[in-house]
């Protein structure tokens, strides 16, 4: 499989099969949408009041557009609110599918290398309090550590961050990369087109000193922009949790700066990210303590404060204060909500020069943040790649899954992956689809392909994947057999639980009922069903679990005492709810509780029976 990356702007989400008529009337208010053309540059304009409150009402007569210092007409003018998609009910736990319009678009860098021991707890706080508070349901983030080999994972979903957070730890070690989901393993490689970027420079470092630490860590970020540089016509926002590395005075003075001995990754970072169209948003763990310059080795000083810099460069923010929450509220907020402004560049006689940009408005008290470079050298390369590999779900087919961890006795544990795929397919139409399950580093750690064929308008299938007990994200694309241009991609993040969690968690729910059922989580009331999960708790026995059933949203109706047999494997056991005709009927909710309350957030899904 190739190391490419992704190619172009697409639409995101979660959705559940069964009751698709229903999310689609959800839907029904209006989406944004998203222009660009490769003769266009765009730019995306952050306006905020002095409070950091972003304006809305603003027309294209408000803004005034300069190249170098000369006005240019502006010929695409829109306003994206990316905050109403959030409005659309959150759907059922564990089921997702490619079907909702994605809301803020984020990657959370944690850069271990230029993080003392002393920041890292401050940093780790502020992060999950991201993850758990500022984010709305519809935001899409990945998590990145410099310190180790990242897998590099858009998704609403934030159980793998979660999960990984506490992990994250200051030091200085070796060089690190970010891999390609689905790719070989190659610890440290750039993608292709970012390797021939960085040719000259060295794949890893061995002595470290000032200057050469935040090289590496420089380089761990330039890995995340070339990620999200084939995203075009949307704001794309990275925040780097640094102290900044370590870089001479002055750095960011002039476009066309001299570069020393310790900044080429970094020059590269910054011209990219210009061109890609990434603001990066620095978070300095030390507050208003950090100080103004250090001394290096050689007793030249060295900023620290380049993260101020760095994301005055890019279109971001420095956030230096010590209420670091309440600047990510406002940073998630006004990337959710920007004008996206396009020109046609003057000609010249240098096609690779970079432009000096700048927006101004006329709007009394409004404060505008953009980025202030455009750089046509790299602003419209393109790069092949399989649909498997896209770093954000493809809409073009609408495809819905639902998997769930399975263990045997012993270390043998595995994946189910119930999908439907398509809507309003002819029956008898012939879908080739491919599913995949990628560890954290982004290595494949298993893979299923086939062929299922539609009724009733969509084409259901199950996939079962032989993994090892760890956090999968689990990828499944279809293809319409013979029709290149009906393609889709949707992915869920799954737990494959080793046994023993200190908080007892479910690991998905597996339906079993005799029959071909009409949908996903869709079966009938004429046939008797079986209700499973893998539940992970250092210890069970002796504590008041049952298994309830009531309608979906509402109270438990009816419940039944778990009776715990023998353990799968050391902290891991089986439960199981076995229900006999006739069944109830209707959009229902299973949970798993305990003295009458939900074990965990991950121990409940819903599902239909007709």
């Amino acid at each position: 499989m190739s190391r490419s990356v992704l190619v172009a702007v697409l639409l995101i989400g979660a959705g559940v099969a069964p009751m698709l008529s229903s999310v689609a009337a959800q839907q029904a208010a209006p989406q944004p949408t998203f222009r660009s053309s490769v003769d266009l540059v765009t730019i995306d304009v952050v306006a905020t009041t002095a409070n950091g409150a972003p304006v809305h009402n603003l027309k294209v007569e408000d803004f005034e557009l300069l190249e170098d210092g000369v006005p240019q007409a502006i010929q695409t003018f829109q306003f994206v609110d990316l905050s109403r998609t959030s409005a659309i009910r959150a759907l059922p736990p564990g089921i997702a599918s490619n079907e909702v319009e994605p809301g803020g678009l984020f990657v959370v860098v944690l850069d271990e290398l230029g993080l003392q021991v002393d920041d890292i707890a401050q940093a780790r706080r502020v992060a999950e309090r991201f993850f758990k508070e500022t984010l709305l349901p519809n935001d899409y983030v990945a998590f990145v550590r410099s310190g180790t080999d990242s897998g590099f994972f858009l998704t609403s979903d934030r159980t793998l961050a979660l999960n990984t957070i506490p992990q994250a730890r200051g030091l200085r070690e070796r060089n690190f990369g970010i891999e390609q989901p689905g790719a070989a393993p190659a610890a440290g490689t750039p993608a292709p087109d970012a390797a021939a970027s960085l040719a000259e420079l060295d794949s890893e470092i061995e002595v470290f000193g000032p200057g050469e630490n935040g090289r590496q860590s420089f380089k761990v970020l330039f890995g995340v922009v070339e990620q999200l540089r084939r995203i075009p016509a949307r704001r794309k926002a990275v925040l780097w949790f640094s102290r900044g590395g370590d870089l001479p005075l002055n750095y960011f003075e002039a476009v066309e700066r001299p570069r020393g001995t310790d900044d080429d990754v970094l020059s590269k970072l910054v011209d990219t990210a210009r061109a890609a169209n990434v603001a990066i948003y620095t978070v300095d763990p030390r507050g208003i303590e950090t100080p103004a310059a250090e001394t290096g080795r050689d007793g030249t000083p060295f900023d620290t404060t380049v993260v101020r810099d760095l994301a005055g460069a890019t279109g971001g923010r420095a956030l230096l204060g010590n209420d670091s929450n309440a600047a990510l509220v406002r940073v998630a907020a006004e990337n959710r909500a920007y004008y996206l402004i396009g020109y046609a560049p003057s000609p010249s006689a240098n096609k690779t020069r970079a432009r000096k940009l700048s927006v101004k408005t006329r709007a009394p008290g409004v404060s505008l943040l953009h980025r202030r470079v455009y750089l046509p050298s790299t602003g419209n390369q393109t790069t092949a790649l399989s649909l498997i590999e896209s770093a954000m779900p493809v809409p073009g087919l609408p495809i819905a899954l639902s998997p769930s961890a399975v263990a045997g006795e012993g270390n043998r544990r595995g994946i189910i992956v119930p999908f439907e795929i398509g809507s309003g397919l002819t029956d008898g139409t012939a879908v080739d689809y491919t599913v995949v399950a990628l560890d954290p580093a982004g290595k494949m750690a298993a893979r299923a392909s086939g062929t299922v064929k539609a009724q009733g308008g969509r084409a259901l299938g199950e996939a079962r994947l032989a993994v090892d007990a760890r956090i999968y994200q689990v990828r499944v694309a279809g293809k319409v057999s013979g029709d290149a241009s009906s393609e889709g991609l949707a992915f869920a993040t799954v737990v494959v639980p080793a046994g023993k969690s200190k908080t007892p968690a479910c690991s998905g729910f597996v339906f079993e009922q005799p029959g071909e059922r009409p949908a996903l989580r869709q079966y009938t009331r004429g046939a008797p069903m079986t209700i499973s999960t893998i539940i992970s708790a250092e210890k069970l026995n002796g504590r008041a679990l049952a298994i309830g059933l009531g309608a979906a949203g509402g109270p438990v109706e009816r419940t039944w005492p778990v009776q715990l047999g023998k353990p799968l494997a050391d902290g891991l056991w089986r439960v199981a709810l076995s229900l006999k005709p006739p069944l109830p009927g209707g959009h229902l909710e299973v949970r798993v509780i305990e003295d009458g309350f939900l074990l965990n957030e991950s121990c409940r899904t819903e599902f239909v029976l007709k």
